[in-house]
């Protein structure tokens, strides 16, 4: 057995080599259109022009979006804006972007990208044994080929600050420092559907973790007012749920990897349908409750989080693929396993999910088809799993 863990490191390394090549082989294919203004960074850099310009008001206005954008990105097929549907506040970190051109300034965003990235990776290395005990390479190797993680790097998201962000926050709950676990991940309140389900998750055992959570909350809203009135929040909400009423394909339950996405695709089902909404709904109530009363008996605060995110993708409302970035952290640990640092046997099934979750032409054959809702049935899996995973044996004194 002892023989084969280096054969089993160089197959692993080498499947890790051949999905990160893939994503790569994506990148070259789409830089003509990412010079254009096809990626979602088009977003983020028409939020900090707006600001800029004293356009405060007008931030969720598709009309000035549009004109917006036009002046920098060159998109023939799109007839409309790339609609900026995140809160207020965050359209203040792009504005220092907007004294770029938008090309320069989508390269200086990608890099500081990969450098939160890289500082992830260390953080989770640094904190856990495990992870120390692996090459930083082969680390490094996962994290590239991720494919949430790359595509999110590739269109200019802001999720690898929001993965930054829930590293910092795990690395604070296994240190004990819940309230500054709270305060940086009410941080990552640009991504409510995400943020808020993920606190309450992780307040059940940790209510410390609310301390934290609540004032940064309260400063973020402030400033929310502060760039748009009164009203601005309120705008926010509306925009957001007029978006997903009437947003297409882009904003359709076929593109999203949740429990909405995969209801919605069942038969007799349908996104308007009488029925569909409520049974979303009890489903939902049904995962995250059996997630609650199982984090309550979890002491582990690894497994605590790796539930909780999970749980947090299936009932948000929306999700894009790179929201699976969140995920990272527990497949490095599961990578781990599979190279058997650990010295616990890793069963087939084990292999299975992780080669799934890895394997990038999956995400790409879903994306092309608008079927990516069927991830949902990986991640109901990986949630099965981890409501299953035994809680560890407290040693007497």
């Amino acid at each position: 057995m002892t023989a084969f863990i280096p054969k089993r490191k160089f197959l692993v390394a080498a499947f890790l080599l051949a999905m990160t090549l893939c994503n790569f082989t994506l990148v070259f294919r789409v830089l003509p259109k990412l010079r254009n203004g096809y990626q979602d960074f088009t977003i983020y850099y028409t939020s900090g022009r707006l600001l800029r310009n004293g356009q405060a008001s007008a931030l969720y206005n598709l009309a000035t979006q549009y004109r917006t954008q036009l002046t920098f990105a060159h998109v023939p097929i799109r007839r409309g804006p790339l609609p900026f549907n995140h809160p207020p506040f965050e359209a203040l970190l792009f504005v220092p972007f907007t004294l770029l051109e938008y090309w320069p300034a989508y390269l200086l965003w990608t890099a500081l990208n990969l450098i939160m990235l890289g500082v992830s990776v260390t953080l989770l290395r640094r904190q856990f044994p495990q992870l120390a005990a692996v090459s930083p390479l082969l680390l490094g190797l996962g994290a590239m080929t991720f494919f949430p993680v790359a595509i999110g790097i590739i269109q200019g998201q802001d999720m690898i600050l929001l993965l930054l962000l829930f590293v910092l926050a795990i690395v604070c709950l296994d240190r004990g420092y819940d309230a500054l676990a709270g305060a940086l991940l009410a941080a990552g309140l640009f991504r409510p559907q995400l943020a808020v389900p993920l606190v309450v998750l992780l307040a059940i055992r940790r209510w410390r973790v609310l301390a934290g959570f609540a004032p940064v909350a309260l400063v973020l809203g402030g400033i929310s007012v502060a760039i748009m009135g009164w009203r601005g929040p309120l705008d926010y909400v509306w925009f957001v749920l007029r978006m997903e009423g009437t947003g297409g394909r882009a904003f359709g339950p076929e593109t999203v990897p949740n429990l909405r996405g995969l209801i919605a695709a069942l038969p007799g089902l349908s996104v308007s349908g009488r029925w569909t909404g409520p049974f979303i709904l009890a489903f939902s109530l049904l995962v995250f409750f059996l997630a609650i009363r199982r984090i309550c008996n979890q002491p582990d605060a690894t497994c605590m989080s790796s539930l909780a995110v999970v749980t947090t993708i299936l009932v948000s409302f929306h999700a894009h693929v790179s929201d699976l970035s969140l995920l990272l952290p527990m497949l490095l640990l599961l990578l781990c396993r599979m190279v058997n640092v650990d010295g616990k046997p890793t069963d087939l099934r084990t292999y299975l999910l992780v080669v799934l979750l890895f394997l990038s032409p999956l995400y790409i054959l879903l994306l092309m088809a608008d079927r990516f809702f069927w991830f949902s049935l990986i991640l109901l899996w990986l949630y099965v799993r981890l409501l299953l995973t035994p809680v560890p044996a407290v040693v007497p004194a």
